[in-house]
């Protein structure tokens, strides 16, 4: 038996930590609190990365805020920094109407694990949280 790195109820991925907050937020609440507890909406990197998020932390629960947003220029970025090199919209996602701006991960069997453009303002979700377990290692994400 090995001790996780991460606090109680985050679980181990990697180099990060990950968690479910079931509490029903806006984006920006959302990301505020994952801020207080030392990490961001979960920004997602690699293929590996989403089956992981979808399957393990997400579970089918709920349609959770995911750290992707979008800019005045109507590019896409995280919440971290970290460049967007990968993504899994749902079909005919994202749709960019003028409100809908942040990125939400589906829960449901039909679009399990698929990103949808929603509006951020009024629409409250769940939240991925992700962080490194000690910001003192070497390894930690840089800040763009």
């Amino acid at each position: 038996y090995r001790e996780s790195p991460c606090p109680d109820g985050y679980i181990a991925w990697y180099l990060n930590c990950y968690k479910l907050v079931e509490e029903l937020a806006t984006w920006n609440d959302a990301q505020d609190a994952c801020k207080k507890q030392g990490g961001n909406l979960a920004s997602i990197d690699m293929s590996y990365d989403q089956a992981f998020v979808a399957g393990v932390v997400l579970q089918g629960k709920a349609d959770a805020w995911i750290g992707l947003r979008r800019m005045v220029d109507g590019s896409y970025s995280w919440s971290d920094g970290w460049p967007v090199f990968f993504t899994q919209w749902g079909p005919g996602e994202p749709t960019n109407h003028r409100q809908e701006g942040c990125v939400s991960m589906h829960a449901s069997k039909w679009f399990h694990g698929t990103w949808n453009d929603t509006k951020s303002g009024v629409h409250q979700e769940p939240e991925l949280h992700r962080k490194s377990p000690h910001l003192d290692r070497p390894y930690q994400r840089p800040k763009l």
